[in-house]
């Protein structure tokens, strides 16, 4: 019985041990594990206000999108059969003999047939439609649709760009009933089956694509659901840590529970990434219709949403245009997978199965993009709308360019540049050009061309390029002493001349050839670009009254403020000359180049209009007389080895000293062009304004046609004779009909009899 007290005695003494251990550790267990639960739920709420305002602001924000001019139809406009259907494949529409859908046309006999897409214009909100297009030779004789004759129409225009974020996001956001079901359901039979049960997260699917990529051999599924996708998209890097990913299902989970399905399942359609241009990267499948296919999303037929979806996997892995072959095999795949689902048929399968790829010659064919105008659309936005309104907001913005015009600008530029540095044996490449042609009336900008290499992002030649325009000023000078009382026939000094200025050195200069003649009349003396004649007339006429009238027609005095300015020492862009020439091209008025029309809000109202800026700076009879001089410069002058010289047309070449810029300014009826020629790092070219930025407009003469100057007629013209500026006619001397007020004083060529009717024949009189 003692043995048995003492053993009982022993456990009675241990309890209490144990029990002062147990108590704080329980208790600290507790403590901590609050704490930690106190501090997930407090992570969680972070989380889950963080992600729900991110997701909640950036799901639905819209870059600016940038129109193009539409190309309008009419009877009568000089438009062949093939030159629409071009138009129409740029535009992305497609050849389809039962025209199943708008965006596609067929071209029985002589005549388009097209069902037009439905497109929001400015004015007003123009439904699909079926038209029939007829032509006769390269006119267009009749549009008619469903209820009769259409005397005017318009194609939808062309999207030529996007005012993406700084971090170079672009996308174009559809609704969810802009959405194809069958990319709705292709998304969730390749991605993620469970789409619509899971809470964000699938371990089903996980071990359902484990399984698959070890039949395969290879990582054909991921694991990853839709929802996953887009926090990683969204919120997280591609990091392959347990911490990443833990953190994406804790955002998927919360994701799924705030947000619908159909929201979810959109904004995974408008963000996900499928491909790199440049500096933009490509998101979402509204985008990335136009991009690998240029037409959009709702026209893309079963093989191409396959591609599309097939793209997913690796944007770079499985790009179309540079692995065909493995973006080919994947969508037949998905193709599969399409039928196996029930969401396409045995028929519809094997004919897609037949398709090409499909996709466009390259990423720059796909639409139309022309970073060089776009330029010049940031540049007229900047002072009205703040980069976050521009990359967010969903504006769209209505420009000047026509896409017809500017390619053929760019192919010009292009082929002639190659051709003078054929022509000439110099390195290939290193020419440089800058091209711009806008309305003459109105300074809207049609093309505008910064290098020779037109879709490609860079130094835009056409802004920035500042270079000495030589003779290109000239005109400024002789109108300036039109005003002061001279004419065109006025005698001018045509010999050596030196100049003492206050400061600097002696300027002597001379004429191109070398020569002088002693005197000869201002007419022949533009015509003929005459150094000497012109630096005697501009010291006659005073330089700062010339700086004056330069300040008046371009809006700035010129930097340069010394005589060298009379020959064009002065350096501009080559936009500043469209607008300088632009003066004289609409008679007498100034209007800025532009680039912008009008600009919409998401809801189509309009915030901003662009109209012309119109101010007179040029009496309607001096802007007359210097066209004309203009004109006859083409005719008998530096510009007459153009095929173009006699055919309406006004302008001027320009030389910089050594040969260094070579220019070109020139205006028909309709448009007004300027052209430079050079090297960037300002090298000698050995080119004059002839022999380079001539030839380049010739090209674009070619392209555009000619719409020949029209004049009202006038009672001042009379023909004179070109070498001396005297009375005569065409009998007795080469004479050029210009307009001179008070010509009865004029003096009569010896041996030629003229009456005080003589001469006064028309405006385009003898040259």
């Amino acid at each position: 019985m003692a043995a048995r007290k003492k053993t009982v005695s022993k456990k009675n003494t241990a309890k209490p041990a144990r029990s002062r251990w147990l108590k704080p550790l329980l208790k600290l267990g507790f403590y901590s594990s609050l704490l930690f639960g106190l501090a997930l739920v407090g992570y969680l709420i972070y989380v889950d206000r963080t992600i729900t305002k991110t997701f909640e602001g950036r799901r639905w924000s819209v870059p600016a999108q940038v129109f193009a001019q539409p190309l309008e139809l009419y009877a009568g406009a000089r438009l062949s059969r093939a030159e629409l259907t071009i138009e129409l494949e740029r535009l992305g529409y497609k050849r389809h003999a039962n025209l199943p859908h708008p965006g596609t046309f067929k071209s029985p006999g002589n005549e388009l047939q097209i069902y037009l897409r439905s497109f929001a214009f400015m004015e007003r909100h123009r439904d699909a439609q079926r038209i029939s297009v007829a032509f006769a030779g390269k006119r267009i004789t009749q549009i008619s649709g469903e209820n009769g004759a259409i005397p005017l129409l318009r194609l939808d225009p062309a999207t030529i760009g996007s005012f993406f974020p700084s971090h170079g996001e672009d996308r174009i956001i559809l609704s969810p009933e802009q959405v194809p079901p069958l990319l709705s359901e292709g998304l969730k039979a390749v991605e993620d089956r469970n789409f619509d049960q899971h809470a964000g997260f699938s371990i089903r699917g996980i071990i359902r694509a484990l399984m698959v990529n070890l039949r395969a051999g290879e990582r054909q599924q991921g694991g990853s659901t839709l929802t996953q996708q887009l926090v990683k998209s969204y919120f997280l890097d591609n990091r392959r840590t347990i911490e990443r990913k833990l953190k994406e299902v804790a955002m998927a989970i919360i994701l799924d529970a705030r947000f619908s399905k159909e929201d979810l399942l959109t904004a995974y359609i408008n963000e996900i990434f499928l491909g790199q241009n440049g500096s933009r990267a490509v998101h979402g499948f509204g985008l990335g219709a136009q991009f690998y296919f240029n037409k959009p999303l709702a026209e893309l037929e079963s093989d191409e949403i396959a591609t599309m979806i097939a793209i997913i996997r690796g944007p770079s892995f499985y790009n179309p245009f540079r692995h065909p072959e493995r973006a080919l095999e994947r969508r037949n795949r998905i193709l599969a997978t399409f039928e196996n689902d029930g969401l396409i048929d045995t028929e519809q399968l094997t004919v897609a199965l037949g398709q090409p790829l499909g996709v466009v010659a390259s990423p720059t064919s796909g639409g139309a993009y022309y970073p060089a105008f776009m330029d010049q659309v940031r540049t007229e936005l900047k002072d009205h709308y703040d980069p976050e309104a521009l990359s967010s907001a969903g504006l769209r913005i209505f420009t000047t360019i026509k896409p017809r015009q500017q390619e053929a600008v760019q192919r010009t530029v292009s082929h002639t540049l190659n051709q003078i540095e054929s022509d000439r044996n110099v390195e290939a490449g290193t020419l440089q050009a800058a091209a711009v042609v806008a309305d003459s009336q109105t300074g809207e900008i049609h093309a505008l061309v910064g290098g020779r290499k037109g879709r490609v992002d860079g130094f835009n030649r056409a802004l920035n390029a500042e270079r000495s325009v030589g003779s290109l000023i000239k005109p400024v000078i002789y109108l300036t002493a039109i005003e002061s009382g001279m004419h065109l026939g006025t005698l001018i000094k045509d010999e050596p001349i030196t100049i003492q200025p206050e400061f600097g050195d002696v300027w002597e200069p001379k004429n191109f050839n070398g020569e002088y003649t002693g005197e000869l009349p201002m007419i022949r003396a533009l015509a003929e670009s005459s150094n000497l004649a012109t630096v005697h007339l501009g010291m006659q006429v005073g330089l700062p009254l010339i700086a004056q009238r330069f300040k008046h027609l371009i809006g700035h005095e010129p930097k340069n403020k010394y005589p060298s300015f009379l020959l064009g020492a002065e350096a501009l862009s080559p936009l500043a000359m469209l607008e300088l020439y632009g003066n004289f091209a609409s008679g007498g008025f100034r209007t800025p180049p532009k680039a912008v029309i009008a600009v919409l809000d998401e809801r189509g109202q309009a915030l901003t209009h662009h109209p012309f800026e119109l101010e007179q700076t040029i009496e309607s009879r001096h802007a007359a007389t210097i066209n004309r001089a203009l004109e006859i410069a083409m005719a008998k002058g530096t510009g007459r080895t153009s095929p173009f010289a006699r055919r309406g047309v006004a302008g001027k070449t320009g030389t910089s000293n050594d040969n260094r810029d070579s220019w070109f300014a020139g205006f028909d009826n309709s448009h007004v062009s300027v052209v430079w020629v050079g090297r960037d790092d300002n090298a000698v070219t050995g080119l004059t304004g002839s022999s380079g930025a001539l030839r380049v407009w010739n090209g674009i003469a070619r392209q555009d046609g000619i719409d020949p100057l029209t004049h009202a007629p006038s009672a001042e013209l009379v023909d004179i004779e070109f070498s001396s500026g005297l009375r005569a006619n065409a009998d007795c001397a080469d004479v050029v009909n210009v307009p001179i007020p008070d010509f009865e004083n004029l003096q009569t060529k010896p041996g030629c009899r003229v009456n005080s009717g003589s001469g006064l024949r028309r405006w385009f009189g003898s040259q």
